[in-house]
């Protein structure tokens, strides 16, 4: 996927542990990540297996961590499925909520624009540089939700629109 002169490498698992090596079995848990390496603008996918993450292991210098998520390492027989469900997109948007850097913002914005879209998130309305959206709950609990301002990074229709179609892979757009 490409946003705003950048590229987020959000593929197919690869199935391979960063940190070790070991294979990640279909079905077993894993953690992927998006980082980028000094000095350069685009950013490359790695998997942990989830005993790898959970035992602190994280991607080293010259990598920063972009961006994180959790997922099932995919069977034979999904190879159809998307590769993010609606709630490890919605996880995504949320870990990025402390985003500062241009490509995290660009990446946040067009994450929200997919979950409206996708009826996870509702459009609470605009405020100047702001899409003001609440996460989708049952009746009786949005009511507490609160508000969530989604940085608007000024990105124009045609830059939205290649991000959202680079995107399909990863949630439906009906």
């Amino acid at each position: 996927m490409s946003v705003a002169g950048s590229t987020y490498p959000v593929s197919k698992p690869i199935g391979t542990c960063a940190a070790t090596g070991a294979v990640i079995a279909p079905g077993e848990r894993f953690v992927a990540t998006l980082v980028q390496r000094e000095g350069v603008d685009e950013l490359e996918r790695l998997d942990f297996s989830a005993a790898a993450w959970e035992s602190g292991q994280r991607p080293l210098p010259p990598l920063a961590l972009f961006a994180s998520w959790g997922g099932i390492m995919p069977t034979g027989e999904s190879k159809k499925k998307l590769l993010l469900n609606d709630d490890e997109v919605l996880d995504l948007f949320e870990q990025l909520g402390e985003a500062n850097t241009a490509k995290q913002l660009s990446f946040r914005f067009i994450l929200a624009l997919l979950l409206v879209r996708r009826r996870v998130l509702t459009l609470e309305g605009n405020k100047p540089g702001f899409l003001c959206v609440k996460i989708k709950r049952p009746i009786a609990e949005m009511a507490h939700e609160p508000v969530i301002e989604v940085i608007d990074p000024g990105m124009n229709d045609v830059a939205i629109a290649d991000a959202i179609e680079q995107m399909t892979g990863l949630v439906p757009i009906e």
